[in-house]
């Protein structure tokens, strides 16, 4: 009976303060206030709106590094071609490097070399020079003074094209007629103008307009071993040696007509000296 009470008891204190919770419950649920409600919304609202803002920048800003990144990508990509085709260019400087570095041993070589030649050639350049008559003489003027001038060896190969621009006139004088105009000084001091032709660089003949006057002349080497007593009334004038010959002024002069077209082709009788170790006419 006691144990029976008990239980009763029990259910009715257990009973009595779930009613009690579920009135504090419904009590708290009407004391909730409104504005509390509305301040909680805007908060969430507001904490939202920040969630979407941070993931909208961050989305721009993730897109702009992937951009950034792209082009440090491509620079550094462009870099290295640089670098490598710097690599190749120094191999391809260091190959021509090598190349003029040995044209310019092999230059040296021959300017040496050269050298050594003008050094044998340019003296006897020289004296050949002393040998040509006045008008070859005044046409390489220029390149006569440089072979005749003390540096002629510092420039080796400015003194080959001068010898070479000699020759090649020497040897075109030799093979022609040139007719040219010079003056000569007679026993008395007057000075006159002859009329001299050079038949190659053996022999010439020279007359004046009128009168006696005339002669003929061969280079100063072939008069020196000519007869004494024919060179003692000779007289020099630009490495030739002179005779005079008033005996053959009017075939000389004839000779000379001719040449310049002004008169008819003829046979014209001249004095000739052929050296063969015996003087002979």
């Amino acid at each position: 009976m006691i144990r029976f009470y008990s239980s009763t008891i029990g259910m009715t204190l257990l009973a009595v303060i779930t009613c009690h919770a579920q009135e504090q419950n419904n009590k708290a649920e009407q004391e909730v206030n409104p504005s509390n409600s509305r301040e909680l919304i805007r908060q969430w609202v507001q904490t939202e709106r920040i969630i979407s803002e941070e993931k909208t920048t961050w989305q721009v800003e993730k897109q702009q590094m992937q951009d950034l990144l792209e082009i440090y990508q491509q620079e550094l990509k462009l870099l290295n071609e640089e670098l490598n085709l710097a690599g190749s260019s120094a191999d391809l400087i260091d190959e021509n490097k090598e190349k003029l570095e040995s044209g310019l041993a092999q230059y040296r070589e021959a300017k040496q070399i050269l050298r050594s030649s003008m050094a044998s050639l340019v003296p006897r350049m020289q004296k050949l020079v002393g040998r040509f008559p006045a008008p070859l003489v005044e046409e390489l003027g220029s390149d006569i003074d440089l072979i005749r001038s003390p540096q002629a060896l510092d420039k080796p190969r400015d003194v080959l094209k001068s010898i070479i621009a000699i020759l090649n006139a020497a040897g075109s004088f030799n093979r022609t007629l040139t007719l040219a105009e010079e003056t000569r000084t007679l026993a008395n001091g007057k000075k006159i103008t002859v009329s001299v032709l050079y038949l190659g660089l053996c022999r010439a003949y020279y007359a004046a307009d009128v009168g006696p006057l005339a002669g003929t002349g061969v280079p100063a080497a072939t008069a020196a071993t000519a007869d004494t007593a024919a060179t003692a009334a000779t007289a020099a004038a630009g490495g030739w040696l002179w005779t005079e010959d008033g005996g053959i002024a009017d075939q000389v002069r004839r000779t000379i007509a001719v040449h310049k077209k002004s008169a008819q082709p003829q046979l014209v009788e001249l004095p000739v000296q052929l050296q063969t170790g015996e003087a002979g006419e």
